[in-house]
């Protein structure tokens, strides 16, 4: 019989463990049906601990590590993707009309079109992992959420900080600069990230980052003209 060991500490596990002697992490694989993993994703949605600051770290700073340490069973030390997903965006859109210019969040009609985007974007998550699924067939659809709920959670901090200072961007080049520089950021973060997840050449990665935002980009503006239209 083949000895098994922990994906999370490497140490060798007992027979019939659920959880890591060691290091405590579960001994369940990420890799499975959708109906076995919604209620240990609800559990952890609500189980608030201190790995929160941890992952949020290596979210912004290291593109696609989270990913490709969650898909690979080593979880235990980072908060779940999709309670970090739902925390950002949550936060974001609760913030949102208090970072974005007064003429913007007084203008009715941009207001709702607020409402309405951060609504989409839960529309747009799922089908953003279905064109991943598309360009990476082998790997799981499961994994591609994954991917897209660590992308998205980024991208939200980033566009947070650019609307931050959007007040300040017409009176000083300064600011516009660093707004410029963290649009490059979600490109590069993007990049980075799908080569770190996928583990595709670089070449490939360019290409398939560009077939993604050409295909998505258009699918955004749609979803939110149906929300608007909808009314949802």
């Amino acid at each position: 019989m083949i000895a098994l060991t922990c994906t999370n500490c490497s140490k060798p596990l007992p027979g019939q463990a659920e959880f890591c002697p060691a290091c405590g992490q579960s001994i369940k694989v990420i890799k499975r049906p959708w109906r076995v993993v919604i209620g240990e994703l609800l559990t952890e949605l609500f189980d608030f601990d201190g790995r929160m600051l941890l992952s949020l770290r290596c979210l912004l700073t290291r593109p696609g590590f989270l990913t490709y340490e969650y898909t690979n069973g080593r979880r235990f030390s980072y908060t779940s993707p999709v309670r970090m997903y739902l925390l950002i965006s949550l936060v974001f859109f609760f913030v949102l009309p208090l970072i974005l210019p007064e003429s913007t969040v007084t203008n009715p009609d941009q207001q709702v079109s607020v409402d309405q985007y951060s609504q989409a974007m839960f529309v747009l998550l799922p089908i953003f992992a279905l064109l991943l699924k598309l360009l990476y067939r082998k790997a799981f659809y499961l994994e591609h959420i994954i991917f897209t709920a660590h992308l998205f959670s980024a991208m939200f901090v980033a566009f947070a900080a650019i609307l931050s200072m959007e007040n300040q961007a017409d009176r000083y080049i300064v600011v516009l600069l660093i707004q410029l520089v963290l649009l490059v950021y979600v490109l590069a973060y993007l990049l980075i990230a799908l080569r770190v997840t996928y583990q595709d050449g670089w070449l490939k990665t360019c290409l398939k980052s560009l077939a993604l935002l050409v295909m998505f980009l258009p699918i955004i503006g749609g979803v939110i003209e149906l929300a608007k239209h909808l009314q949802i």
